[in-house]
């Protein structure tokens, strides 16, 4: 993690693509950078939060602000300050953050419209798609961001790319006075590849804001915008990240050639190579707007052109716009035409079938066969020893038949699967309160809110005031675990320290509940299986918005935590004679350190973690300590 930060200009390293976007930005000289976690772009906070840690063992001060914000609107809050301010800002996000963020990002670029002089510090937007929903809610493409909001896009193909592509990003914002979308997909950000680095550059450090006039006239600051994106354009055209790749070998009898873009560039080149045949690539990491003469005499070079990119046909519209303005006859082949999928995340043999059949060729890589003998399933659960599961396995015994569960986006959701099954619905950060309220207006019928501690302060506290505003009849469970723990344990409003490892004042989530006026609000620790089920039956009695936050530390962290200092992680074990086979422990406790051999179940060493709450949840008293005397 060091090299990120001590590495040599022109010297050759191996990097996470993550951690290639933080040295591209120290390469730019980067002041601050603000973020809310979420994968695939996760480790670019972590690399920043790491950096931070190393500079400050060393007696140093870090050259950079970086924080660990509560959602992505206001970590682009925090950056669109710093940019009006003259100092350069990374704002990193998934692309489901970019939801959160639109409303600052759309407005800032009034700001950006109406004062070219005083907007000196470069701005750059990382959006991080998840072609393929891998760790998502959905797979939307934020490629369209950039056409909707009129704002410069890259979209690098490899680790080298994304460090240059960050670098160069924003020397782009600050010569045409609009922040910059550097777009990346899933593949890209968690892959490692070798690079090569640059020179860091030297921040800013303090910054001046001078006043921003307000004008009134959209129309005139619209057009301002779309002036500057002329500008773009003309830096596109000349882009060193468009470039056309030749490839020498057996000629087809037609004029064939390919446009790719993101880590498609990749896919298509290797097919290529593995192919043999003569073509010509036409890469593409400058991606809006497109650099319109080259993309033309592209076209008008080829009998039929191959589009290879993941997800919506971005790239092919404006290719069949542009052919049709040049009169082009040139066919072009992508996913309007069948030869590649509008959804999912593109694997080598699902773009080498394509091409090969345009091509005339034999596929090189077909596609994999599914195994022959199917493995047996495994359920997705929370981890052993998960205070979320005793959350739920207490609230299912309090809740009547004909309860409806609102969840929300976190390790908790799980308890939407088997045995639990309790939501009936989730969807976006902090939604889980306000189904809530719409479930029981629509229904009548009790409703239940879960979520998170970091959710909670992402975008949780509005619909709880609304909630106890209108005064709905609901329960809302806040499971505090302590961390962000779904993304990589990253701190949160919550927390003791931010991510500069300064002292911070740690916001207690039941402060805030009884500032927002509910009346009903109890603290527990979900590991105290019977007292749990007892503020449960209360919360859910109670008339009005009732609040439970229900506080253990994750249990990862703990485990870590422990055996950092040394600390012996007692065992468990099944007393077989005690044990009257009621699989409660199995079927609906359900924690995965239990398993059954021959009609008898025992305890996985490995898998568990020492939290003695089986011991409470088995009705025969037969589980305990290794060790320990039960006579």
């Amino acid at each position: 993690m060091e090299e990120i930060l001590t590495g040599k200009e022109g010297e050759r390293y191996f990097l996470l693509g993550n951690e290639a976007i933080v040295r591209g930005a120290l390469e730019a000289g980067v002041d601050i950078a603000a973020l809310y976690p979420g994968t695939p772009m996760s480790e670019i906070g972590d690399a920043f939060h790491d950096l931070v840690r190393i500079v400050l063992d060393k007696g140093e001060e870090p050259s950079f602000y970086f924080e660990w914000s509560a959602n992505e609107k206001v970590s682009l809050d925090v950056c669109i300050a710093a940019s009006l301010s003259g100092l350069r800002a990374l704002c990193p996000m998934k692309a489901q953050g970019f939801n959160v963020a639109a409303d600052s990002f759309l407005d800032y670029l009034t700001a950006c419209s109406l004062v070219e002089t005083d907007i000196k510090g470069g701005l750059v937007l990382v959006c991080a798609d998840d072609p393929g929903g891998t760790s998502s809610v959905n797979e939307q493409d934020d490629r369209y961001v950039s056409i909707m909001a009129d704002v410069p896009m890259l979209e690098p193909s490899n680790c080298q790319e994304i460090k240059d592509m960050t670098q160069k990003a924003f020397d782009i914002a600050e010569e045409v006075h609009l922040p910059v979308l550097l777009r990346t997909v899933n593949t890209v950000n968690l892959s490692r590849g070798d690079l090569v680095f640059g020179k860091l550059g030297v921040p800013r450090r303090t910054g001046e804001i001078k006043g921003v006039p307000i004008s009134f006239d959209r129309t005139r600051c619209h057009a301002n915008i779309m002036k500057k994106m002329e500008k773009a354009k003309e830096l596109s055209e000349k882009s060193e990240f468009n470039r056309v790749i030749s490839f020498n070998g057996v000629k087809t009898g037609k004029k064939i050639g390919i446009v790719a873009s993101s880590i498609s560039i990749s896919y298509a080149a290797e097919i290529v190579r593995e192919l043999g045949v003569e073509t010509e690539l036409l890469a593409l990491g400058f991606t809006n707007p497109l650099p319109e003469t080259l993309c033309k005499d592209f076209i008008g070079k080829f009998e039929e052109l191959v589009i290879v990119e993941e997800l919506s046909p971005f790239l092919e519209t404006q290719f069949l716009k542009m052919a049709h303005e040049i009169s082009a006859k040139t066919k072009i082949w992508g996913k309007e035409t069948g030869h590649f999928p509008k959804v999912g995340q593109y694997r080598l043999e699902m773009v080498s079938e394509p091409l090969a059949r345009v091509f005339g060729m034999d596929n090189p890589i077909p596609r994999q066969e599914g195994p022959k003998i199917q493995l047996a399933a495994r359920a997705l659960t929370n981890c052993p020893g998960c205070p979320h599961r005793n959350t739920y396995y207490a609230i299912k015994q309090m809740v009547p038949g004909d309860g409806i569960f609102a969840n929300d986006q976190g390790c908790y959701l799980l308890g939407g699967l088997e045995p639990y099954k309790m939501s009936h619905a989730q969807y976006s950060m902090g939604a889980s309160i306000g189904l809530a309220c719409g479930f029981r207006q629509a229904t009548g019928k009790p409703a239940i809110a879960f979520i998170g501690d970091s959710t909670f302060f992402h975008n949780g506290m509005s619909p709880l005031a609304n909630a106890v505003h209108h005064n709905f009849d609901i329960t809302v469970v806040v499971m505090d675990n302590g961390a962000t723990a779904m993304s990589g344990f990253q701190l949160h409003p919550g927390t003791d320290r931010d991510a500069m490892c300064r002292e911070a004042i740690p916001i207690k989530i039941e402060d805030v509940v009884r500032g927002l006026g509910a009346t009903f609000v109890e603290v527990v620790n979900p590991n105290n299986i019977e007292e749990t089920k007892e503020v449960f039956q209360r919360a859910i009695a109670h008339k009005g918005v009732s609040v439970v936050v229900s506080k253990a530390l994750c249990k990862l962290m703990e485990t870590r935590e422990k055996r950092r200092q040394g600390l012996e992680i007692p065992a468990y074990e099944i007393d077989q004679e005690k044990c009257n086979q009621c699989r409660i422990c199995i079927d609906i406790y359900a924690c995965p350190a239990f398993y059954e051999v021959a009609d008898k179940i025992y305890i996985d060493d490995v898998q568990c973690t020492g939290c003695a709450v089986c011991q409470e949840v088995c009705p025969a008293g037969a589980i305990q300590e290794k060790g320990a005397d039960n006579g």
